[in-house]
């Protein structure tokens, strides 16, 4: 019999150790994806990203072309996008996360059109629920400003932008007057909120729309 267990057991670590995973575009491992190089080649096939936890900055990228099990390792600094699960993600440097204020070079979904002055990206994260003790994904929302250096995204809640919004940000933006003004004046559409009824939703169409009319005002 004890043969028959052990190729039962290798069987099953075969198994387990090929299935797909997904909890964050920061930790997944056999995604299908698109993998976009800096030297303009684009690879097809599955990728397997790592990072020690929510707030350390991505540690291996490993991608196997087509059916090829045989994954090949890349650096950050070779990897323009990933396209994964319908979105577009790249490498950008992390400021002001929720943790210590620490920076790191992560994987975030890019929310607006690539080449805009502002430019608005998606943050994943897994939590573990106090209450049912079930990992949860969060959301981050992070903004690349005019004049970004170093790939570096700015966490909206952090005091880059927070208190007094209006202030802040209607100073960043002070190149287009018109769209300076509302968001000075907290008008209606130029508002950002922090408790309402779907306060991420509302915060983030604020934003994009911040964004549209500020990559737009000059032309």
């Amino acid at each position: 019999m004890k043969p028959i267990i052990l190729q039962v057991l290798i069987l099953v670590c075969a198994v387990a150790c090929n299935t797909p995973y997904y909890s964050s575009a920061n930790n997944m491992s056999g995604q299908p994806a698109t993998l976009n190089l800096n030297s303009g080649k684009q690879l097809q096939g599955k990728i397997s990203v790592r990072s020690f936890d929510n707030y350390s900055s991505v540690s291996r990228v490993q991608f196997a072309e087509g059916t090829d099990k045989n994954y090949q390792e890349y650096s950050l600094s070779d990897i323009q996008s990933v396209y994964l699960n319908g979105g577009t993600y790249c490498v950008k440097k992390l400021i002001g996360s929720n943790f210590w204020s620490g920076n790191a070079l992560r994987f975030v979904q890019q929310l607006t059109p690539p080449g805009g002055r502002i430019d608005l990206f998606q943050h994943e994260k897994m939590v573990k629920n106090s209450t049912t003790g079930k990992d949860e994904k969060q959301v981050e929302y992070y903004l690349q400003l005019p004049g970004a250096v170093n790939n570096e995204i700015f966490n909206l809640e952090s005091g880059k932008f927070t208190p007094n919004f209006d202030d802040k940000m209607s100073a960043y933006v002070k190149d287009c007057p018109a769209l300076a003004a509302k968001i000075k004046s907290k008008d209606k559409d130029y508002f950002y909120p922090f408790v309402v009824n779907n306060g991420d939703l509302r915060r983030k169409a604020v934003l994009l729309q911040i964004i549209h009319d500020y990559n737009t005002c000059k032309q």
